[in-house]
Order: C-alpha cells, then sequence, then structure tokens
C-alpha cells in the first residue's frame, strides 16, 4: 500500500481495499448492523453498508467491462424490461 492508498484509506476511501479486504470489513459491519439496538447507530451503519455496496457493485461493472467489451444492453420493442406478447 503506497502513500496515496493509506492517505485516500485516511479520508475514507474504499478503493485502496482488496476486494477480500473489502468483503471481510462489510461482514464486520454487517454482523454490527444486525446486533445495533440503537436506532442512530444502525441507521449510520445501514449508509456505510450501503458505501460498501457501491463500491463491490462499481468493481463488478469494471470486470464485467473488461470481460465483455462489445456487450451491449438488449432493448426490447415494447421497453427495456417488458415482454414482447401482446
Amino acid at each position: 500500500m503506497g502513500i496515496f492508498d493509506s492517505l485516500a484509506r485516511g479520508l475514507g476511501s474504499l478503493r485502496p481495499l482488496s476486494v477480500a479486504e473489502l468483503e471481510d470489513e462489510r461482514e464486520a459491519l454487517r454482523q454490527r448492523y444486525v446486533s445495533s439496538d440503537n436506532v442512530g447507530e444502525a441507521s449510520k451503519l445501514d449508509n456505510e453498508l450501503r458505501r460498501y455496496d457501491v463500491e463491490m457493485t462499481r468493481r463488478a461493472n469494471e470486470v464485467y467491462k473488461r470481460d465483455n467489451p462489445d456487450a451491449t444492453a438488449r432493448h426490447r420493442e415494447h421497453g427495456w424490461y417488458l415482454p414482447n406478447d401482446d
């Protein structure tokens, strides 16, 4: 971990963490969230869990784009998620 990664981590960024570290820290947060009796603390932990989820989704999307560079979204005649069986 370089100096910029240490600085970014100190400021709250999740990018310097490896996937395994990210998953481990998220699980620890989830355990604290589940066992929390204080509504204010649970709300803060929920927000933090969502930050981890956003970072994990961002990384998964990057991997998918790297593995499938020519992928395009399928557009149906009646909309993105609607069936064509009218």
